[in-house]
């Protein structure tokens, strides 16, 4: 049996209304969720759920994304290192 580690390179392609990025947004979203203080850190952060397969069409502190303008999709998956960790080689 051997244990292996994977680093897997994800290009995802993100839009936003930035509209709806608004300061009550943000600060509600702040108050819930993470200390995000702009719309680039939401797109990484989007970005990032659309790599793992957890965005839904209802996401949790987004709502229903269409109405919030958001749509995402992964452009690329491209694996970069896999090594050995334990086990025989």
């Amino acid at each position: 049996m051997g244990k292996f580690t994977a680093t897997l390179l994800f290009e995802v392609e993100v839009e936003v209304d930035e509209t709806k990025f608004d300061e009550a947004f943000l600060s509600e979203f702040r108050e819930s969720f993470y200390p995000f203080f702009d719309v680039e850190r939401h797109v990484e952060h989007i970005a990032q759920l659309e790599a793992r397969g957890m965005l839904d069409d209802f996401t949790e502190g987004y709502g229903p994304i269409k109405d919030m303008g958001i749509s995402a999709r992964t452009v690329d998956c491209t694996l970069e290192v896999l090594k050995r960790v334990e086990g025989r080689p």
